[in-house]
């Protein structure tokens, strides 16, 4: 069926507010070995997501339920879909709360999105990448997709748009005689960012040639840790997310509106700000996924809390009325250099094997893959093995960032991230 007759059925169905989001996505998939064209393939799927809103007589309970159909399911069918959903949205009673209201005068930019053009460009930056028989590309496979969303809702909203949205997987491989090692990456963009790919690559060889000589990390105990990949993304998603609505309402999140999030800071605080677009990003869009607008919005200066972003439920709930759940973002640059935040002693990480940093409680944990020891004297060796771990919730009071900042796809931060007091537990 198509999306209007879905509507149709909805508005009939006695569902006290409904969401639908048709997504139909049409790509191109390469894989390539080295640099030949193993295979490559086109693909066009279309999904469409329903949703369910059942209140209690009273309004103080409100239970929803979700799923998923294709675009040639029967009239009869989706009828006992919508039933069956409606059944399960009545056993659910969570406290009450209201869809938003369309939004007004939101303008949807026309995109047209070459597909073909944009293949081209990654293929072409493969390509051009400069490599020996020391390091080089074991294998890529590139996925580069156009999406087209519509949004619906009984509330009144019915917005949809066009984005591109591309995924890359990589393999680097470098060896010295019988000794190789590889480096995995995902990358996620919109639109192919030739030159900062190719950067990001050339780093990743150059590291793996200091993987080839690495030796094992040595018991640093307590120490300062410099995070400078990507891998830093999950220290800033620690602030990101306590601005949450459904952190701050559950009480996960201790953030509150104009109150500092650390006492006693010796090094910079963090300024974080919503952006609607981002060059290159894969998640640039005009509303979020419950059709809510996005603005660039300022969420965090200099350590204290602004704003809230988050779902319609939860931002409900808080009284927050022009939220959204957050895509894009940006952290301004700290008050450093990088040559100043390498000055050892210091331990720089630029591989985990798994860097994971848990948003509610603020625990972090890494296993080392790569990182540079920097000693005082000025002298930088490769260490590979070991862990970093320790509470950043405790640890940001001590946390310096650069001037110079980077992009991955949808969050620019800073290149590099000094943390005091991390424990590094050695391989040897």
């Amino acid at each position: 069926m198509k999306t209007d007759e879905i509507i149709e059925l909805l508005k009939k169905s006695g569902a006290d507010a409904w969401r639908i989001t048709d997504t139909v996505k049409k790509g191109w998939e390469f894989y390539f070995i080295r640099h030949d064209l193993d295979q490559n393939r086109s693909k066009s799927l279309e999904n469409i997501l329903i949703t369910v809103f059942v209140a209690s007589k009273d309004r103080e309970y409100v239970g929803s339920a979700s799923a998923e159909v294709g675009p040639d399911e029967t009239k009869e069918y989706i009828e006992l879909t919508i039933k069956d959903l409606i059944f399960q949205a009545g056993l659910v009673k969570d406290k009450y709360y209201e869809l938003k209201a369309p939004a007004q005068d939101l303008e949807i930019p026309d995109r047209d999105i070459d597909l073909n053009a944009i293949s081209a460009d990654f293929i072409n930056t493969f390509k051009s990448i400069p490599e020996t028989e020391e390091t080089y590309m074991n294998s890529y496979e590139i996925f580069v997709s156009s999406v087209e969303r519509r949004i619906v809702t009984s509330t009144g909203t019915d917005v949809t748009e066009k984005y591109p949205v591309s995924l890359l997987d990589t393999v680097v491989n470098a060896k010295n005689g019988d000794h190789e090692i590889e480096f995995y990456k995902l990358y996620d963009s919109g639109e192919c960012q030739k030159e900062a790919l190719k950067a990001d690559i050339g780093k990743t060889m150059e590291h793996g040639r200091a993987r080839l000589r690495a030796q094992n990390t040595p018991n640093l105990e307590k120490c300062d840790v410099v995070f400078s990949s990507e891998d830093a993304l999950r220290i800033y998603e620690l602030f990101k997310d306590g601005l949450d609505t459904s952190f701050i309402y559950m009480k996960y999140s201790p953030f509150k509106k104009g109150e500092p999030i650390a006492e006693d800071v010796k090094g910079d605080k963090v300024t974080l700000r919503a952006l609607r677009s981002v060059e290159g990003s894969s998640l640039n869009r005009v509303t979020d996924e419950e059709g809510s607008p996005i603005k660039d919005t300022l969420l965090m200066e200099e350590n204290v809390p602004v704003s809230f972003h988050g779902s319609s439920r939860f931002s409900y709930y808080l009284n927050e009325k022009d939220t959204f759940i957050v895509g894009n973002y940006e952290v301004e640059g700290g008050s450093y250099s990088a040559e100043e935040l390498l000055k050892g002693p210091v331990l720089e990480c630029v591989f985990f094997s798994d860097f994971q940093v848990d948003t509610l409680t603020g625990d972090m944990f890494g296993e080392i893959r790569l990182a540079y020891l920097h000693e005082a004297d000025g002298t930088v060796r490769p260490v590979t093995g070991g862990s970093v771990s320790g509470n950043l919730r405790e640890l940001i009071s001590d946390m310096k960032m650069s001037r110079e900042r980077t992009l991955y796809d949808s969050a620019i931060i800073p290149s590099y991230t000094r943390i005091a007091g991390v424990t590094v537990t050695g391989a040897e």
